[in-house]
């Protein structure tokens, strides 16, 4: 008799749940927490082991993510900019940080209601991850253009514990998981340093010390994108500098409220060193394509698949000046 009183109580309180509401507890947990631990990535037959620590303080981030296993490579978010260290290579690169980190999901509150028209939001099952409770949530796509997602998310604060980016047949492309997580204390300032000295690094970035942003809101965008999935909307436009060769580009990033895709332009140039990406590339779930056009070069990356960046790729087109 208890039991089925047990269930019974269960079951009221996990329908009291909706998708909409668990997908804005891992948006707010995103944004509003602080958490420190380690987490597994898997991309096909690659793993790697990384240890974050992720301090809010006052609404400002700051982060460092460092590699457990493999070349050590650290990334290090403080108050203005990014850095990325790698040290195998004696190579470092840093940004200001204009263009305002994604957290994953990051879904705005005003495209909650449109996602139910390019994906089904189901709720699943409970799980236990990295020694907590998940509520699972499946997010399967209405189309080919954009992959599907199963997340796991802590059940006490919202905070996302794992996901896999699925594809045909549900096949994870990518996944990433918490073996081992706190949540909510005090993180001491040398856990967000970096064990890598800058001295000893060749940096690409700005110089230090060098007055005002790098990157500049675009108001008179001079491209568009013609062919888009149905959905995805046109989120940040900037004008940037590339820290490896110091060229201006345009960046341009759309996204249907869950996966994001960035375009990039610019202009060629007969002395450019840099590899530039022509045809398709994957990396992971992350699909790129470029192709040269009127003088320009045009390169569109996002956690889509192929077809995606290949149609948008080709339908970027110059505006009339």
């Amino acid at each position: 008799m208890r039991f089925i009183l047990f269930l019974a109580l269960w079951s009221g309180t996990a329908g009291a749940d909706s998708v909409d509401d668990w997908l804005m507890r891992m948006n707010d947990a995103a944004v509003n927490l602080s958490y420190q631990g380690i987490f597994v990535y898997v991309n096909g037959s690659n793993l790697e082991t990384m240890q974050v620590a992720h301090q809010v303080d006052d609404g400002i981030v700051r982060e460092r993510i460092y590699s457990l296993n493999g070349a050590p490579r650290e990334i290090v978010r403080d108050a203005e900019q990014v850095w990325c260290y790698v040290p195998e290579q004696k190579m470092g690169m840093h940004e200001f940080r204009q263009v305002p980190k994604q957290s994953f999901p990051n879904i705005l509150p005003r495209r909650l209601g449109q996602l139910s028209d390019n994906y089904s939001l189901t709720l699943g099952r409970e799980d236990r991850i990295a020694d907590r409770t998940a509520q699972q949530i499946l997010i399967a796509p209405r189309d080919e253009y954009r992959y599907g997602y199963v997340l796991w998310a802590d059940r006490k604060t919202g905070l996302l514990l794992k996901a896999a980016l699925v594809a045909n047949e549900n096949e994870p492309v990518e996944q990433y998981m918490f073996t081992k997580v706190s949540i909510g204390d005090n993180i001491d300032s040398v856990d967000l340093a970096s064990n890598t000295g800058k001295e000893n690094l060749k940096w690409f970035g700005p110089a230090d010390g060098s007055p005002g942003p790098v990157n500049d809101e675009v108001l008179n965008p001079g491209w568009a994108v013609t062919e888009l999935p149905d959905g995805f909307e046109l989120s940040t436009q900037i004008k940037r500098i590339s820290p490896i060769n110091k060229r201006m580009m345009e960046h341009y990033v759309y996204s249907d409220g869950l996966a994001a895709v960035s375009v990039f332009i610019e202009v060629l140039n007969v002395v450019n060193t840099t590899p530039l990406i022509k045809g398709t590339t994957r990396i992971g779930a992350v699909h790129a394509f470029g192709h040269t056009q009127d003088g320009y070069h045009v390169t569109v990356v996002g956690g889509v698949p192929s077809r995606t960046v290949d149609m948008m790729a080709m339908s970027v087109k110059k505006l009339l000046e």
